[in-house]
């Protein structure tokens, strides 16, 4: 995915269509950097409120 460039140079992101926004969906995608992965959760807002307020969880992705 981020190997394409349509003249604008390399893409700085990609991003799933409203398609993907169902409820308990996950992308996973190339990511930017070499051997990296994007993820992207659709939940409802309340899931993500109490992942952020679990500080177990938030210092797996804390480097």
């Amino acid at each position: 995915m981020y190997g394409n460039d349509f003249g604008w140079g390399r893409p700085i992101a990609t991003k799933t269509g409203s398609h993907c926004k169902r409820n308990g969906m996950a992308t996973l995608n190339e990511g930017p950097v070499e051997g990296s992965i994007d993820i992207n959760f659709s939940l409802p807002i309340e899931v993500f409120k109490a992942m952020e307020n679990d500080a177990e969880f938030m210092e797996a992705f804390l480097f």
